[in-house]
């Protein structure tokens, strides 16, 4: 599956201008405007993506900018901040960031591996993380940022690896008779996952003791 050549008028064309009129955009007071760790790019230029398919590189813009926000709102908490349980029932923001971590590696033994769960090994490593709950109360705790942020550029070295090998084709497809979602659906649920413990994570940084970000 050769990679096409990008065009950034004709995916413009193909996902319809339409989306983007529906009602005024609200711009993000975040002051992203670093590059991205793919290249040297704009990480806010959402879109194709050299050395992708058109909507393969969309999704990786995609990804690439929500586990920016996941880094760059955790990267000065200490072991005890990133340890920190709000209370009997709340995951730590360290055990949120290799949640996301695992949901990703996850997603890449469900659609690059065609299984149904994790790999036996990718259970071993990944499964409490991915369950959450007391034992990642217990077992994820110790660690500084760099655990966090190594094991989520870990695995998405896997992703971007094995994305450079499919096409657009392969994206838009992947329904299973048990599972009506694509490939691409799929996907975006990492992303959605990714946005909604980056809310979690916000809302605990902001009640540690002595005073949240």
């Amino acid at each position: 599956m050769g990679n096409k050549q990008f065009n950034r008028r004709q995916f413009m064309n193909t996902i319809g201008l339409s989306a983007f009129t529906i009602g005024a955009l609200t711009v993000p007071s975040l002051g992203y405007g670093r590059q991205s760790a793919i290249g040297d790019r704009n990480i806010n230029h959402i879109g194709p993506m050299e050395g992708y398919t058109p909507q393969i590189g969309a999704l990786v813009s995609m990804l690439e900018w929500i586990s920016d926000s996941v880094i760059r709102v955790t990267k000065k908490l200490s072991v005890e901040q990133l340890d920190y349980l709000h209370d009997k029932d709340s995951n730590s923001i360290g055990s949120l960031m290799m949640h996301v971590a695992a949901t990703e590696v996850i997603y890449q033994d469900l659609t690059f591996n065609n299984l149904n769960d994790f790999s036996d090994a990718n259970k071993k490593k990944w499964g409490v993380a991915m369950d959450l709950g007391p034992d990642a109360q217990t077992q994820l705790k110790g660690n500084n940022i760099k655990y966090y942020t190594d094991a989520m550029n870990e695995a998405r070295a896997i992703s971007l690896a094995e994305f450079k090998k499919r096409d657009d084709e392969w994206l838009l497809s992947g329904e299973t008779e048990k599972w009506n979602w694509n490939n691409y659906c799929k996907w975006f649920h990492v992303v959605e996952h990714f946005a909604n413990h980056r809310g979690q994570i916000t809302w605990y940084s902001k009640r540690l003791p002595g005073g949240g970000s």
